[in-house]
């Protein structure tokens, strides 16, 4: 929030100082939160299987990702836990939702580039997540011709992901709405999605909707 207190002010030009303290002292609240550093729970048996999934989300204000370590093991416990996010403030140049919600999606496959980098496990499923099915059509769309803002990026989250991996979400679920809209400390401490993803990761099936090349954009 505070990066869209300050971009308000250099376009405003406006007093906003009362918003700018009241953010100040709310960001005192982060020492209340209290994250895991261990990504596996103490009493996980042996893990069969491993996922990462990656929600993106947008907003008139803000875009952004936020990306969940999801363990099963043998006894088909589930576990779920935040490892990176990321939030921007939308460009000062208007640019529309759907594309907005492109470069959040992009942003998303940027985070797994680096978490690859950085995170050491093998034999895991990556699945990507976004509450717009025109993002869903423009990765699955093979055919149509889209201005080079749009075709730039396609190409980009196509050279690092399958279409397959792709799937639709309820906003309603969708984690990265924080990402995309901000909040402040005493939110995210009401908001165990944000922490611990959306319920249904917990189950032990997870609801896919796949990106359809027939999708129409």
């Amino acid at each position: 929030m505070g990066k869209q207190i300050l971009q308000e002010m250099c376009i405003n030009q406006s007093d906003l100082q009362p918003r700018w303290r009241q953010w100040g002292e709310e960001v005192k609240n982060l020492d209340t939160i209290v994250v895991k550093r261990c990504l596996r729970p103490v009493d996980f048996d042996e893990i069969v299987t491993t996922e990462i999934h990656h929600f993106s989300d947008a907003s008139t204000i803000g875009y952004g990702q936020c990306s969940y370590l999801r363990l099963i093991d043998r006894n088909q416990r589930v576990h779920c836990s935040l490892i990176m996010a990321r939030a921007r403030v939308t460009p000062i140049k208007p640019v529309t939702i759907p594309r907005l919600e492109l470069m959040a999606a992009l942003v998303s496959v940027r985070i797994r580039s680096a978490l690859l980098e950085d995170l050491d496990i093998t034999n895991f499923i990556e699945w990507f997540w976004t509450d717009t099915r025109v993002v869903l059509g423009y990765i699955g769309n093979e055919s149509r011709h889209f201005h080079i803002f749009v075709a730039n990026r396609i190409q980009q989250i196509r050279d690092h992901t399958e279409p397959y991996q792709w799937n639709y979400i309820r906003s309603a679920d969708n984690p990265a709405d924080m990402a995309s809209r901000g909040a402040t400390p005493m939110k995210l401490m009401n908001r165990k999605m944000w922490l611990d993803g959306p319920n249904f990761l917990w189950d032990s099936n997870v609801p896919f909707v796949p990106c359809q090349k027939e999708d129409q954009v």
